[in-house]
């Protein structure tokens, strides 16, 4: 996917993106297991990349010295200082920019990179594993993901259901950079997504362009009206998350 693309889709679901003044369970979950095998986020200098709204930003704010979230898409940064600013996290700093144009003027305690197309090469990946001291935090796609509903829309496009790089992409290029087999965990990650018929055509939308499609917005709105009850669409997910705590002491 081209740059702009990518900054142009995510910006366009900042709208309607989930926010996380809260916490959610399984952010908590994955900060525990990242506890668990040696990380120690109090007073350190963390870099978020491809930070979105600031999932873990906001999670990590009250233990981090400071914390610099990269994205590239301006309105996830945005919603992400706001809500910074509404909870006192004045130590949340963002930067717009794409992974590989960033320049860092300093190397940061831990890296944390969630979900991001940012880590879908082995150069980006490097490049984070190599600027952080401590450790790197990663959370990225598992072995399999399934959705009968969205694959249908995809189908009509001519496109088929990506299953982004991921974990196991992640074992093989520490394999290769001469690191031991970080501590990491496949998770189920599966979900039941009910939403009004509006917000499952612009999901449907975001999902057609993130593809590299371009949308049929009267074919999309018909199909996903054609599967609305009382108002509402619900459609299953079944994904696979993985998770890795990278130690930088654990090169070989």
């Amino acid at each position: 996917m081209q740059n702009k693309h990518i900054a142009d889709v995510w910006n366009m679901k900042a709208r309607n993106y989930p926010r996380f003044k809260t916490p959610a369970k399984d952010t908590l979950e994955f900060l525990d297991f990242f506890r668990a095998n040696g990380a120690d986020f109090t007073n350190k200098h963390i870099i978020d990349i491809g930070c979105g709204n600031g999932r873990f930003s906001l999670a990590l704010y009250t233990e981090a010295k400071e914390i610099t979230g990269v994205d590239c898409a301006e309105e996830m940064l945005k919603f992400l200082q706001e809500d910074a600013s509404e909870l006192g996290g004045d130590n949340i700093h963002t930067i717009c920019a794409k992974w590989e144009d960033f320049t860092p003027t300093k190397r940061f305690d831990i890296a944390f990179a969630s979900m991001t197309p940012a880590m879908n090469n082995k150069q980006g990946f490097k490049k984070a594993l190599e600027m952080c001291k401590e450790c790197f935090c990663y959370v990225g796609w598992g072995r399999y993901r399934e959705s009968p509903f969205a694959s249908a829309i995809l189908q009509k496009h001519n496109l088929e259901l990506e299953l982004p790089t991921g974990l196991p992409e992640v074992l093989q290029w520490l394999d290769e950079l001469g690191y031991k087999i970080p501590p990491h965990k496949f998770m189920e990650s599966s979900f039941l997504h009910t939403s009004s018929v509006e917000k499952a055509i612009e999901d449907m939308i975001f999902n057609v362009r993130v593809h590299n499609g371009v949308p049929n917005e009267k074919l999309i709105a018909e199909y996903v009206r054609s599967h609305a009850q009382n108002g509402e669409v619900s459609y299953t997910h079944k994904r696979e998350i993985g998770i890795a705590y990278i130690a930088k002491d654990s090169h070989i």
